[in-house]
């Protein structure tokens, strides 16, 4: 494989890095050169912000009292006091546990506040109480969103409820956070819609979300599509056919591709009888997951993962179903592996075709290393393996080439270690070239749920 991307992309190297540059079609290059960073995007399912599991603080919702009115919001600088903008409403942070909040505040009443030593520390009408300021008050009007008057001490605090825990006849439970994890997200074009897989503690399902600004979603309650029998049913790709909205999507374990088609604009979609592809090659190891389906050059096609992103394929899409281009992958751990800019790659997969103009660009994730060793104390320390985000091209698919710097996006911790992005997604919108990635710890283990970047290469 040629790692030269003749006629395409055109290198220049920077203090930042490698920052492409491309006269006809601008594109992205690494995260630290032409995309600037956007922040975690808000997926919303009712009045609750999806929390992924390792931020999780056990605290889900508060008794909001019956006679506070609320207050809608964009962003928490239209909120007053403590509140936050959670969701489209101003509301204060339930919390349970002392390392729950960030910012700099400390959970105290059973919500994020600034912390106190003594009353001076605190605003105007506020004592600090337990180490927390708190708002005095003589009924619960006085409180923020989701307190209540403490007639003891006379300031506001906040109650927890849910798990059986009941608010009484003068408050309403009210979800604040809804703990799951959402991956392999998909646009559908530039359309504000988008498919997420959703897991929650013991169920996996598929769910469509309205974009309702750039870093805020609200997903759909129910799942827009289930397969009788199947339990998993996740990893959605998804394509416009004029009225019609056909996804693709990896079903069972081991999974197998499927195809279904949705006449209500997402909201439900109906199954074909008979899988896109299973699993038959060696190197698939028994699975395929990851769909994602582009059209190029008159043919619709498919790139698909092997199980533990063993390597990723590439199909045609026919009537009956597709056919596998070659026999072995297009994209797998040798392939991508460079002896500097990323070592010893152990999966590649997660794929995403995004085509511009003659050009198939394929976003993948592989677990490599990037950083090197660093010294502490004397110590070496060894460069932590990470997923990050990695870019392969082709004009004729039947050669590819790989971005020459490695990964095509990393955030880095410091020179040894990087934070991790997998399962990437993006479309092209005037503002310039947007994506939508997985975002985690080094170890790819605590997914801390779903961020989105913005790079140059808008269209006219």
């Amino acid at each position: 494989m040629n790692r030269t991307i003749v006629g395409v992309f055109v290198f220049c190297s920077s203090a930042c890095g490698f920052v492409q540059e491309d006269t006809s079609t601008p594109f992205p290059s690494d995260g630290a050169g032409a995309f600037e960073a956007s922040g975690s995007i808000e997926v919303c399912l009712g009045t609750a912000r999806i929390v992924a599991p390792a931020l999780a603080t056990g605290a889900t919702a508060l008794c909001v009292p019956i006679e506070q009115p609320v207050t809608n919001c964009i962003a928490s600088y239209e909120c007053s006091g403590l509140e936050k903008c959670i969701c489209g409403r101003c509301v204060v942070e339930p919390c349970q546990g002392g390392a729950a909040c960030v910012d700099g505040e400390v959970c105290r009443g059973k919500r994020c506040t600034r912390g106190c030593a003594t009353d001076s520390d605190c605003n105007s009408q506020e004592r600090c109480i337990s180490g927390g300021c708190a708002k005095n008050c003589q009924s619960s009007a006085d409180c923020h969103y989701g307190e209540r008057c403490d007639s003891l001490d006379d300031v506001c605090i906040a109650s927890l409820c849910g798990s059986g825990s009941s608010c009484g006849a003068d408050a309403n439970c009210e979800a604040v956070a809804e703990v799951g994890e959402l991956r392999e997200p998909a646009y559908l074009g530039d359309e504000p819609m988008a498919f997420v897989e959703f897991h929650s503690e013991n169920n996996q399902s598929l769910h469509r979300v309205t974009i309702v600004g750039p870093n805020s979603w609200r997903m759909d309650p129910n799942p827009c599509f289930e397969v009788p029998g199947e339990a998993i049913v996740g990893a959605p790709s998804v394509v416009r056919r004029g009225s019609t909205i056909e996804l693709y999507a990896a079903v069972g374990n081991p999974s197998r591709l499927v195809r279904a088609i949705s006449n209500d604009e997402g909201l439900t979609f109906s199954l074909d009888l008979d899988p896109v592809l299973s699993a038959s090659e060696s190197w698939e190891n028994g699975s395929v997951g990851s769909p994602s389906v582009f059209d190029f050059k008159g043919g619709s096609y498919l790139l698909y993962e092997g199980r533990d992103r063993s390597g990723i394929g590439l199909a045609r899409l026919t009537e009956a179903g597709a056919e596998r281009i070659q026999p072995t992958p297009i994209l797998s751990a040798p392939i991508v592996e460079d002896p500097i800019f990323w070592r010893q790659v152990s999966n590649v997969g997660a794929p995403h075709a995004f085509v511009v103009d003659e050009t198939v660009r394929i976003l993948f994730t592989a677990r490599g290393i990037e950083g090197f060793a660093a010294t502490s104390g004397g110590a070496t320390l060894a460069p932590e393996p990470n997923d990050s985000i990695g870019l392969a091209a082709s004009t004729d698919l039947k050669t590819f080439s790989l971005y020459p710097a490695g990964p095509l996006y990393a955030r880095i911790v410091n020179l040894r270690a990087y934070l991790g992005e997998a399962e990437a997604n993006m479309r092209q919108l005037s503002a310039g070239v947007e994506m939508v990635f997985v975002s985690s710890d080094a170890s790819g283990e605590a997914r801390t749920g779903l961020v989105r970047v913005l790079g140059r290469g808008g269209k006219d």
